[in-house]
């Protein structure tokens, strides 16, 4: 049994003050623990644990910072004055800073570990951070020397009742035989592809609790640090919850009278066509009808910005200005640079929870596509998502781009099967038909409900979208977007 999978023990936690990183550690660190963090410079150790130290110090713990080597104390304090978390009236009470580095060039690790334990005593420290491990395994006679710092000072921690965090830049694949003492390590890092480049965390150790398994992105901002646990690791297992007998429809009159039941409430659709098809009138029609039934509503969008959405699907008939100012419907807006993942799954679910959203429209699936850039983890990303949605009780349809106009090729820009995101599936599509360019709706897939598989064409009026009646003669490959005759050429 991995130590993600054992079950979480009944200590003492001591909250990160990072957000969203309690929860990949089960609750926080454990009480009294000794714990390694690694990674490269420029990762992010030195803020994670002042970040640490200032929260643990504003709920009245003390805290005790020992550098060995690293940057002088003016230096940081200067670089986290514009940090959120960074506070001067915690100095020297709460937050107490003291250098190492001379102790351990006279003394050696016995007399840095004289230090740690004699300034943990006179200034009462729950909390212990040794700012450079490096350096003292540096200075250690030999390998036996170093794991017997660590013994002494794990030995002092639960003696002592302090929490210590030991930041190194060691890094790789490499495994320290101290390393295997400690209680826990946590590793950051920064990883580039081409010109991008994002952070990680990852739990690689920690004794005595389950945490979420795998990577984590985290970001650094003014705020500090903050992690946002990989959805995957986080999905709910049960099943989601029986909507039964409850439908909805899509708010367009002619088209839902193609699927007379509706859709079940829950469920997930998704709507495929070319730019300029008609995806963004049909999601936000989805909207508007969910806002008459007196349900609140959440859009997320990544390419057109909030009031530029509202005149254009103003122009159709639909009016959502009102909803959104009343905060009846929630908007989300992302450009699609160089988004992160879990961010965005992080912010749609906080809203849908938050603010109990019963349908969601998310206009641009293929922007959170590229926020991976790991492809191979698409498909088990959207199952966690589409699953965390429907354990709200949430039903969503999403809007994705195809790269064609037209041509016999029907291009689906995802890495797995539409049947992975989606229980119903729509397409649209341009279609050359008597000299004058339509627009073609067809309903590929919906489970649970009878629908209507004919194609049609649909318009835009300034009522919104109406579905036509079937053609009123037999026209062939109109998905193709070359419309012909059975047994004729192209009209």
């Amino acid at each position: 049994m991995s130590s993600s999978e054992q079950p979480a023990r009944q200590d003492a936690r001591v909250s990160t003050g990072v957000p969203g990183l309690d929860a990949v550690l089960g609750g926080g660190l454990v009480s009294s623990g000794v714990y390694i963090v690694v990674g490269e410079p420029g990762a992010g150790k030195t803020l994670f644990a002042n970040q640490l130290c200032y929260h643990q110090g504003r709920a009245g713990a003390r805290c005790l910072y020992v550098t060995l080597l690293a940057e002088s104390h003016a230096r940081m304090l200067a670089n986290m004055r514009d940090m959120a978390f960074f506070d001067s009236a915690l100095l020297p009470e709460g937050v107490y800073y003291v250098s190492g580095f001379r102790t351990l060039e006279e003394q050696g690790l016995p007399g840095l570990l004289e230090l740690l334990r004699r300034e943990v005593r006179n200034h009462n420290a729950s909390i212990l951070v040794l700012d450079g491990l490096v350096q003292a395994q540096e200075a250690a006679g030999s390998s036996r020397d170093f794991k017997k710092f660590i013994h002494e000072l794990q030995v002092a921690a639960g003696l002592t009742r302090f929490t210590a965090l030991l930041l190194t830049s060691a890094n790789g694949p490499a495994v320290h035989p101290e390393y295997t003492m400690v209680d826990g390590i946590l590793e950051l890092r920064e990883r580039t592809q081409g010109v991008r480049s994002w952070r990680e965390l990852q739990v690689r150790k920690f004794r005595g609790s389950a945490t979420l398994h795998g990577v984590h992105s985290f970001r650094i901002t003014s705020d500090g640090l903050e992690v946002f646990p990989r959805l995957e690791s986080r999905v709910q297992r049960t099943p989601p919850p029986d909507p039964g007998a409850h439908r909805l429809h899509l708010g367009v009159p002619s088209l839902d009278a193609l699927f007379p039941e509706g859709l079940a409430a829950g469920s997930t659709s998704l709507v495929l066509g070319p730019p300029g098809a008609g995806k963004t009138l049909l999601g936000s029609s989805f909207l508007a009808e969910g806002l008459k039934q007196g349900e609140h509503c959440l859009y997320m969008g990544f390419y057109e910005p909030p009031n530029r959405l509202l005149g254009k699907v103003a122009s159709a008939g639909i009016d959502m200005g009102g909803a959104m100012a009343d905060g009846r419907l929630s908007f989300i807006w992302q450009p699609p640079s160089e988004c992160i993942l879990d961010v965005l799954a992080d912010q749609l679910l906080s809203v849908v929870r938050r603010r109990n959203v019963k349908r969601v429209f998310v206009d641009g699936l293929s922007a959170m596509q590229q926020a991976s850039p790991e492809p191979a983890r698409i498909n088990s990303f959207f199952a966690a998502l589409t699953q965390e949605l429907r354990c709200t009780g949430t039903t969503t349809l999403f809007g994705m781009e195809t790269p064609r106009l037209f041509g016999p090729v029907l291009d689906v820009p995802m890495e797995v099967g539409p049947s992975a995101v989606a229980e119903n599936l729509f397409f649209l599509r341009h279609v050359e038909l008597e000299g004058r360019l339509r627009k073609l709706l067809s309903i590929f897939k919906m489970r649970d409900t009878h629908y209507d598989p004919t194609l049609r064409e649909f318009v835009v009026t300034p009522q919104g979208i109406e579905v036509l009646p079937p053609f009123s003669v037999a026209v062939d490959t109109l998905l193709t977007g070359l419309a012909r005759h059975p047994g004729a050429g192209h009209f």
